[in-house]
């Protein structure tokens, strides 16, 4: 039995996935740590990844770091609840 899926692109799934990306970058964080745990850097991720563009040595030199002395990097995100205002009805007296 064939399964098909369709995939419209229109303005509205056009803003739902630049939201959703716009939101990850924002929650997301690059923990720079040693082996036992110590934080060395911790930065917003769009920090980490416009260094690594303008500086690509010090990518380069990063992950040398990383491979040579054990240094964890990951990547951390926090997600926010969002809280909706409920509508309590008030009985009459």
């Amino acid at each position: 039995m064939e399964t098909k899926k369709t995939f419209t692109v229109n303005s509205d799934n056009i803003s739902d996935a630049f939201q959703k990306i716009t939101y990850w970058i924002q929650e997301t964080k690059v923990n720079i740590t040693s082996k036992t745990g110590k934080p060395y850097i911790q930065l917003p991720f769009i920090i980490a990844f416009v260094i690594a563009i303008l500086v690509p040595f010090a990518l380069i030199i990063g992950i040398i770091f990383a491979l040579t002395f054990g240094i964890n990097i990951t990547f951390e995100r926090e997600h926010k609840k969002e809280t909706s205002i409920q509508n309590n009805e008030i009985e009459p007296y």
